[in-house]
């Protein structure tokens, strides 16, 4: 099953240089190395960034780990085992499962029945897109297919391909995936993308390996299903959305790019289904009238409240 944890370590060194993405990369491979026959395909794991400094030598850092079988080292059995990542020697203290949570559940019975999201970067965001010479450019704005993976067949007959959508098709059981994965193309081709003001995209640069510059995104964006959607494509937009943050999205996901938080919105309408009593049990007093200006900042707010 996908598996998430999240560590506190505690680095033992003074170190000069700070955290690299490739530093990371190589610690991981260490930890779950890859028969050399799939040293270059797609990692079973994601980084959601990289270790992150809290105070008095104190990192967080949170791994994810993507296939159906577990991993062959869990992080729990190196509690207490420095680790070197580049310059620091990092000894993790705790880990803590965070997420655990069979494929077919996900697919099934994601968390969230979702309408509308914000999706925010935690790391630099690598999408590049073909263009019709075969060259692959950066693109800033991307649109949901390109969000959430693709997915392909290879000459073998297997099931392959990248980021959320690519991971059902790689690790998720055959009879769950295939009928998930023929109907998931409606819900991409219905939602629509929207720019969240609060964090806006912008162009963002990471030193990568060898003194190469890696060019990414940063920001935040909005994505809706249209109004009247059924609950079916909700569902289904919702277990993108789980799986979303678990993957990433884009590229050198297995180096700490792409990692997001999801904040999932709905309307008025939707957020009031469920959470009000029948009028005939409601026993509880009625509020006094609002002043006028929270009427006004419901409306600047545009009637969404966080699920």
């Amino acid at each position: 099953m996908p598996r998430r944890w999240t560590l506190v370590l505690r680095d033992h060194a003074d170190a000069a240089r700070p955290v690299r993405a490739v530093d990371c990369h190589g610690l991981l491979n260490t930890w779950w190395p890859q028969p050399d026959s799939e040293h270059g395909a797609a990692k079973k794991w994601a980084m959601n960034g990289w270790p992150q400094p809290l105070a008095d030598r104190l990192w967080v850092w949170s791994l994810t780990w993507l296939d159906d079988e577990p991993p062959e080292t869990e992080p729990a059995d190196l509690v207490g085992r420095v680790q070197r990542v580049g310059d620091h020697l990092l000894e993790p203290l705790s880990v803590t499962d965070v997420h655990a949570r069979d494929y077919t559940a996900v697919l099934t019975e994601p968390r969230r029945i979702a309408r509308s999201a914000a999706l925010h970067t935690l790391s630099p965001v690598v999408s590049l897109a073909r263009n019709y010479d075969g060259e692959d450019s950066f693109q800033a704005w991307p649109g949901p297919r390109l969000l959430f993976g693709v997915v392909h067949r290879t000459a073998s007959g297997r099931l392959s391909g990248s980021g959320a959508i690519g991971a059902v098709a790689r690790f998720a059981p055959r009879e769950v995936a295939e009928p998930w994965l023929r109907r998931i193309d409606e819900v991409t081709a219905r939602l629509r993308r929207m720019p969240d003001d609060s964090a806006p995209i912008r162009a963002a640069e990471h030193s990568g390996p060898a003194g190469r510059t890696v060019l990414g995104w940063e920001g935040g964006l909005r994505l809706a299903l249209p109004s009247g959607s059924d609950g079916r494509l909700s569902a289904d937009f919702g277990a993108l959305l789980e799986l979303v943050e678990l993957t990433g999205v884009g590229k050198y996901t297995a180096q700490g790019f792409g990692a997001l938080r999801v904040d999932t919105l709905t309307t008025g309408d939707d957020a009031a289904v469920g959470r009000r009593r029948p009028a005939g049990r409601d026993r509880r007093r009625p509020r006094s009238p609002r002043p006028v200006h929270a009427e006004y900042q419901e409306q600047e707010f545009d009637g969404l409240l966080f699920d």
